[in-house]
């Protein structure tokens, strides 16, 4: 698996896998590293974590 690294002028340089497909990602010396491909799968995240939550209170 790709990882990203910080470097000494606290950037991030590497490939980090998005948390919901597992595309590889390309940091370009970001200072915050990219987790999502876009802004729908942040938000697919974001429901699949509150259905797990609101499943689990029953």
């Amino acid at each position: 698996m790709a990882q990203a690294r910080r470097g000494d002028d606290g950037r991030y340089h590497g490939d980090l896998p998005c948390r919901w497909c597992d595309a590889l990602l390309d940091q370009k010396g970001r200072r915050r590293p990219r987790r999502y491909c876009g802004p729908w799968h942040r938000t697919k995240t974001y429901a699949a974590n509150i259905g797990a939550l609101i499943a689990g209170m029953f």
